[in-house]
């Protein structure tokens, strides 16, 4: 927890400084713009002959007006080029309220997720719904699971969540909490940062193609909503951050961690090369099996061949990163310092086009068979599937954190 109250003044911290800066500049440009309309002002004064009559009082208004407009604009380009936005959300909340009215909220929400089913099938495993469209055509899974009442209910949860939101604006602080608490809920559903991202690309689409009339979306309200689901993106995205951290730190106790290394000792002793090969022939095998259950094409680049040498590098790499998952254990800190000792391997070996729930059952199924066979069990105890479990997670959200920050 001290880590956590440490991390998380330095990030305020330097939030403030940011903000220092940012009006550093502002106040830089609107004085460089003061001091050339100054210097104008006396070059034209110069010039002006001492028989010339005085300019009228609304000439000097116009300009000043003139000039005011002008460092206006440059402020405005200003805070566009840093990226800075002004919006309280008030055009997105209006439109939800007004969607409210015309029935049409839950439209949008069933859009987005239909969406998302069909534009990411990588996500589909995700959820009990998204399973049940293994090998079926469009036409044939999309009014049968509008219907579904599951994904009806995660619908009406989704909705409740933003309405939740949206009631909340006005007070930043503590929509901010809200949001963080609800990332850190989704941390245990293996939701990630990137997750959110693909939400608010499905919401905006969804909104495009089923509102329409007086409901349709203008450029200043999805502005105004880009802004609203970016903010719901931050604060989730931190939120889960949080937990990954208190997850990393916690979620092994030392005597759990004194069997796996006492069990490790016996796979190093075995020879990292032949338990990586084990280890990888099993989880390519099951992950080909998984993709045809679940009728996804998001095949590995590497050939499940032993002998090629992609195939030798990634099984050596994947027991390197087990082994430095194992030993950056501390009583103390937990796998805190995992995340900065596993960044090499996971920018050699980063895989965009996998389905990550997939990816993780086969390379568990694979290092459970790699252990039984080195450890000579027969029958796995539902303990030591739960540790090991637990071990491969901890590597997995170090890399998720990298994936993150790359």
């Amino acid at each position: 927890m001290g880590f956590l109250r440490k991390e998380m003044s330095e990030t305020t911290a330097t939030i403030g400084i940011g903000k220092m800066y940012e009006e550093f500049k502002i106040t830089q440009l609107v004085n460089e713009t003061l001091t050339t309309v100054i210097e104008n002002v006396q070059n034209n004064h110069d010039k002006i002959s001492t028989k010339a009559k005085p300019r009228p009082l609304s000439a000097i208004h116009e300009e000043i007006r003139e000039y005011d407009q002008l460092s206006r604009q440059l402020e405005k380009e200003y805070r566009k080029s840093m990226r800075i936005v002004d919006d309280d959300f008030e055009l997105a909340r209006t439109h939800w309220i007004q969607l409210q009215k015309s029935n049409k909220q839950g439209l949008a929400i069933r859009g987005c997720f239909l969406t998302m089913l069909e534009k990411y099938p990588q996500v589909r495993p995700i959820w009990g719904f998204g399973k049940r469209i293994e090998g079926r055509i469009e036409e044939t899974w999309k009014p049968e699971i509008v219907e579904d009442f599951y994904f009806r209910h995660h619908c009406a949860s989704l909705q409740a969540a933003l309405n939740m939101i949206i009631q909340n604006k006005d007070d930043r602080n503590g929509m901010r909490r809200m949001l963080n608490e609800m990332g850190a809920h989704h941390f245990f559903y293996d939701a990630c940062e990137p997750h959110f991202e693909v939400f608010q690309d499905c919401l905006l689409e969804s909104m495009r193609l089923v509102l329409n009339g007086g409901d349709a979306l203008d450029d200043e309200i999805e502005q105004s909503w880009i802004c609203l689901l970016q903010t719901i993106r931050l604060h989730m995205g931190e939120g889960i951050e949080i937990q990954r951290a208190n997850y990393l730190s916690q979620c092994l106790i030392p005597k759990e961690m004194e069997e796996v290394k006492e069990n490790w000792k016996k796979v190093e002793s075995y020879g990292f090369r032949k338990a990586g090969i084990t280890l990888c022939e099993s989880a390519f095998k099951s992950y080909s099996e998984l993709l045809k259950t679940h009728n996804l094409k998001m095949t590995l680049p590497i050939e499940a061949n032993k002998t090629s040498q992609s195939f030798l590098a990634l099984s050596d790499q994947i027991m390197m990163a087990l082994d430095k998952t194992i030993q950056s254990y501390t009583p103390e800190d937990g796998f805190m310092n995992l995340i900065q000792e596993i960044r090499d391997f996971v920018i050699k070996f980063l895989v965009v086009e996998v389905c990550p729930p997939l990816i993780r059952k086969s390379f568990i199924d694979g290092m459970i068979h790699m252990l039984c066979k080195i450890l000579c069990i027969k029958h796995v105890k539902e303990d030591f599937l739960h540790v090991w479990k637990k071990v491969y997670r901890v590597m997995e959200q170090s890399m998720i954190a990298n994936i993150v920050e790359y």
